[in-house]
């Protein structure tokens, strides 16, 4: 059992002493450490709007195939449906599904790959990681003033849209520092330009005041509607103003 036990240990740490020496030479190759920075931004920015809104019938492996169908998002799935972002949801997963193939990473079944070991190596994880998490305390700051709010579901959307928002900005920045394939260069173009677009819209929704006017705004929104006004809900949420309204006792 002493020799088992010895044997695993050093297997143990040969595999640790593998993966930090894959650390050092992706650290001075900036084509690898490119590639990876990339997949790894992008594929969290998928996750995240497929688990965030509720988008249905969306797996890892729908994601890797590029059979991806991005349905109306609605009210249910979460307050920011009125800002329309199906488009650029669904250029993100196709976008993921080209990188996969500009970047010859094709055979991602493979556990042997030698891409799945690095997106699987702990140095590189805690890497990406501290990456990701400057960029979303940065993000958070940027909006502190205006994101205090006492209604929980309003601060829950708030900190989903950060988080978008710190994985898209890191596959932005790296995407404008490399040179792809002609076709591949002008979708990814194409979706930045979109996406930009969007996130302005929310980020100029977040700003116009704080919060509480905010939440106040969509009440008189509602008075108005409740007089016979047609009311345009972007930007804003209806289900919300009604959870607000009887909140306040109105």
């Amino acid at each position: 059992m002493g020799v088992l036990r010895k044997a695993k240990k050093k297997k143990i740490r040969n595999e640790i002493l593998e993966k930090a020496v894959t650390m050092r030479e992706i650290s001075t190759d900036e084509n690898r450490k490119s590639k990876i920075m990339i997949m790894m931004s992008l594929s969290n920015l998928c996750k995240s709007y497929r688990n965030y809104f509720k988008i249905p019938k969306i797996t890892d492996k729908n994601l890797e195939n590029g059979d991806t169908k991005i349905k109306k998002i609605t009210e249910e799935q979460t307050l920011w449906y009125t800002f329309e972002l199906e488009d650029v949801i669904q250029r993100s997963f196709r976008a993921l599904t080209r990188l996969i193939n500009e970047f010859g990473y094709e055979d991602l079944n493979n556990p042997e790959q030698t891409v799945i070991k690095d997106f699987k190596n702990e140095f590189i994880i805690v890497g990406f990681r501290k990456v990701y998490e400057q960029e979303l305390a940065e993000t958070k700051n940027k909006f502190k003033k205006y994101s205090r709010t006492k209604y929980n579901t309003t601060e829950v959307a708030l900190n989903q849209m950060f988080i978008i928002f710190a994985y898209y900005k890191i596959f932005k920045r790296e995407v404008e520092q490399r040179e792809f394939s002609k076709k591949t260069g002008m979708y990814l173009k194409t979706l930045i330009t979109k996406t930009d677009k969007k996130f302005k819209e929310i980020e100029e929704v977040i700003k116009e005041s704080e919060r509480e006017d905010f939440e106040k705004d969509m009440l008189e929104l509602l008075k108005s509607e409740e007089v016979g006004l047609k009311i345009n809900w972007i930007g804003y949420n209806r289900k919300q103003a009604l959870k607000l309204k009887k909140c306040e006792g109105l």
